[in-house]
């Protein structure tokens, strides 16, 4: 739990600190005026590219377990990915757990055996995250070249104006993590933690040995497309950029992802700055910059959360209204 919390900590510090440096002297008038004048058929276009990529993201997690032996049904696989989005867009990284926990509960899937898929789904997207992020550099190192040396600049330089405050959460850390180890062999937890990571690491070694390689491809080209897409019709809802092309959405795709490799929750703050840095380096608006990264992560979060409230507010309703067995009724 403590470990999750200075988790939660270090996210919402990295989200702050982006988000500060994204609208610092910024004219936020004007931002939201340009927010306003968003065009709602290319924002339901958004969501509905969004719901795609759910739906396909979902398909392609069903795959990884069935590579290893497992028969999940995708409506315990959509739930259990619904619900781990959701918890991810409060505290970083903790919904992936939230989400195999699930799955266990629901199937009985071990939770090793779950994360493992889902190590295997992370490898292949930062392939493909890497991989598009090389070929953009090729096409537009000139313009782009800074921008990552300029983000981890920015990104170091506020680590050594905190340097107190970092060596004091890496100290928490070491003890916590040092205390977990000394109590898990007091208590004569320590072999069941290997045997859980042993399952983990086994799952995750099939990550390049899947046996419907081409389904899998199909799902993962699939998703991409479908998030270039989401991020073009972003593009072209606000009169400001709507004269920017697919390719532009492409560029805007992969060098913002980047951001929601940094932990902050939902990528809050950290995709905002690379986009904005993004506008910058191709000349354009700043405020047209912030408005469409306030716009394209505003959609996912309030989808994302809208979609988990309602997801968890229908369980609830089901299991109280959920029928009795009938030897259960008859007493």
């Amino acid at each position: 739990m403590k470990k999750h919390l200075i988790n939660s900590a270090a996210g919402i510090g990295f989200a702050s600190l982006f988000m500060f440096l994204t609208l610092r002297n910024k004219p936020m008038g004007e931002i939201f005026s340009l927010l306003a004048e968003a065009r709602t058929g290319w924002i339901l276009s958004s969501i509905v590219f969004l719901s795609l990529i759910f739906l396909f993201r979902t398909l392609r997690w069903q795959l990884f377990l069935n590579n290893n032996h497992e028969n999940a049904p995708l409506k315990h696989v959509a739930y259990s990915l619904l619900l781990g989005t959701f918890v991810n867009a409060f505290t970083p990284k903790l919904g992936e757990v939230i989400r195999c926990t699930s799955l266990e509960k629901s199937t009985g899937i071990s939770t090793s055996k779950a994360m493992g898929t889902v190590i295997s789904d992370r490898i292949w997207d930062l392939v493909v995250l890497f991989s598009g992020v090389i070929i953009i550099l090729l096409f537009e190192f000139e313009k782009l070249g800074s921008l990552v040396v300029e983000a981890f600049k920015t990104m170091f330089s506020s680590f050594g104006n905190n340097i107190t405050g970092i060596l004091i959460i890496i100290l928490i850390i070491v003890s916590v993590i040092l205390s977990a180890w000394y109590l898990a062999k007091r208590f004569g937890l320590s072999e069941k933690i290997r045997i859980f990571w042993k399952g983990v690491i086994s799952t995750a070694r099939k990550t390049f040995r899947i046996k419907r390689s081409q389904t899998f491809a199909l799902y993962t080209l699939l998703i991409w497309i479908l998030m270039i897409l989401m991020n073009y019709a972003c593009l072209r809802a606000l009169p400001s950029t709507d004269n920017l092309s697919l390719y532009f959405a492409a560029v805007a795709l992969f060098i913002g992802t980047l951001g929601w490799a940094i932990p902050s929750p939902a990528g809050i703050g950290t995709s905002h700055f690379f986009v904005l840095q993004l506008f910058i380096l191709f000349g354009l608006s700043k405020e047209s910059g912030v408005a469409y990264g306030l716009l394209i992560n505003g959609v996912q979060v309030i989808i994302t959360l809208g979609s988990g409230v309602l997801m968890l507010t229908a369980v609830y309703i089901y299991r109280i209204i959920k029928p009795l067995p009938e030897s259960e009724s008859e007493q």
